[in-house]
């Protein structure tokens, strides 16, 4: 997705809220300096409040993977996304109770306070209370299975709890009041209210029909000393697979003893026009080293796909493409569908490992070199090559050291597509150095980000 249209998603993300500070800003802040403290805590509370709600709505709408946002701006910027903004709402509902706890005690003391705040004879606050609950414990939940490496199949059932804390929140938001007008304030909840059906029902469908199918490894095949790649064929009876794009990645999960585990990301590396499923599979911590020692036959429930990373590359006449490491997957997936559909484009590849060993599909990107309007840069950090640079054929070439600012421009041009994928620490070295060779910008460059 190119970066205008991640922009206007921002924008249309952001409009609810700017327009809730907005009028408050018109209206209330004006008289911000004739209130007493009990009036200027409650304007001030109103305000948290209400842009508390319009995030904890948009929480609903990201975690729910709502099909249509997916579509548009890729799951792993909704998850980025979710986890600083889970924050920031539960900041903004918290300092609305405090500003409410001023607000009482400046009108009747502690035991006003107290009473409004933790008694229980006024019903509409004590839905506002459940409703924060309800949002505690979806956070407390989320940290267990970060921090404390609670099971997943445990804590992610009570992330459900946030379809309840909303119905909650807007119960209380409605009677108590608010600083909006009443023409703003239910246009604004109408809206949002609307959102939080649309995507509830959405959901609810998803669950009931069922999204996840059950494949069946058909053939596990060594690609280097660290890494395999997997094909998975859909059982036939749990349904057919959904249209892809080349690039994009899916959630797997393999069998346990109850069931199945938690869902982890990997690139679908084969092309979009294939029956089955191609994934190519680093061993790098516990669960892909399960995956390693999956035999044919063995059973993974697959979701997907997901992302948009490669998703505008018919825009450029030429593409850049930079992987590090098992980065190349998506890479491998949009060259295998040019070489199906014999529609490439000119296209550089840069792909920078460690050693020779490293290096994933190298005979087959060598072939490919031979019969589509590739180039291919073999950048190796630790290679020494003792006897010589191996030879590949006349559109391959092999560099020793790192992607700099001088082989970059050496092998690429400014006006040309440019996607990166690779480790983090790869991903920022490399941006420096594509500003330094051709001063573009990092978000003019596509990235695909690990956001697992």
């Amino acid at each position: 997705m190119d970066g205008r249209a991640v922009k206007i998603f921002i924008g249309l993300g952001a409009f609810l809220p700017l327009l809730l500070i907005g009028s408050w800003v018109a209206f209330v802040l004006p008289q911000m300096g004739t209130m007493g403290t009990a009036d200027r805590a409650a304007a001030l509370s109103s305000i948290l409040a209400q842009n508390g709600l319009v995030f904890l709505v948009v929480l609903v709408v990201l975690g729910s993977r709502t099909r249509v946002v997916e579509h548009f701006i890729g799951l792993d910027r909704m998850i980025r996304t979710h986890r600083p903004l889970a924050l920031l709402t539960f900041g903004l509902l918290l300092c609305h109770v405090a500003f409410q706890g001023v607000r009482f005690y400046a009108l009747g003391g502690k035991d006003l306070a107290l009473s409004a705040l933790v008694g229980s004879t006024v019903w509409e606050m004590t839905v506002g209370r459940m409703s924060l609950l309800l949002v505690l414990l979806v956070a407390m939940a989320a940290l267990s299975g970060k921090i404390l490496r609670v099971p997943f199949i445990l804590w992610k059932p009570l992330h459900g709890l946030a379809y309840g804390a909303v119905p909650l929140a807007f119960a209380h938001a409605l009677f108590r009041g608010t600083t909006m007008g009443e023409g703003l304030r239910f246009g604004v909840w109408l809206v949002l209210l609307s959102i939080f059906l649309g995507v509830s029902l959405g959901r609810l469908i998803k669950i009931l029909r069922g999204s996840r199918i059950l494949c069946q490894v058909e053939q596990i095949v060594p690609e280097t000393h660290d890494t395999v790649s997997v094909w998975l064929r859909p059982l036939k009876e749990t349904g057919k697979l959904a249209p892809r794009r080349a690039g994009q990645f899916a959630l797997l999960r393999l069998a346990t003893k109850r069931g199945f585990s938690e869902p982890h990301p990997f690139t679908i590396s084969g092309p979009p026009e294939d029956q089955v499923l191609r994934f190519t599979i680093k061993r790098t911590g516990s669960f892909t080293q399960r995956i390693h020692r999956l035999s044919s036959g063995d059973r993974i429930l697959y979701e997907g796909p997901f992302g948009v990373f490669l998703a505008d590359v018919n825009r450029y006449s030429s593409l850049a493409l930079i992987a590090g490491g098992v980065g190349i997957t998506p890479f491998l997936s949009l060259l295998r569908h040019f070489q199906v559909t014999s529609q490439a484009v000119p296209t550089v590849l840069l792909y920078a490992n460690k050693t020779l060993k490293d290096i994933i599909a190298r005979e087959e990107l060598s072939a490919m070199a031979q019969t589509m309007p590739l180039q291919v840069v073999h950048v190796l950090s630790r290679e020494t090559f003792p006897n010589g640079y191996p030879e590949d054929g006349p559109r391959v070439l092999f560099l020793k050291g790192h992607i700099t600012a001088e082989i970059l421009k050496s092998q690429l041009q400014a006006d040309q597509g440019f996607y990166l994928c690779g480790p983090p620490a790869m991903q920022q070295t490399v941006l420096k150095e594509i500003r330094a060779a051709f001063g573009l910008k990092p978000s003019s460059v596509s990235r695909e980000l690990f956001f697992w």
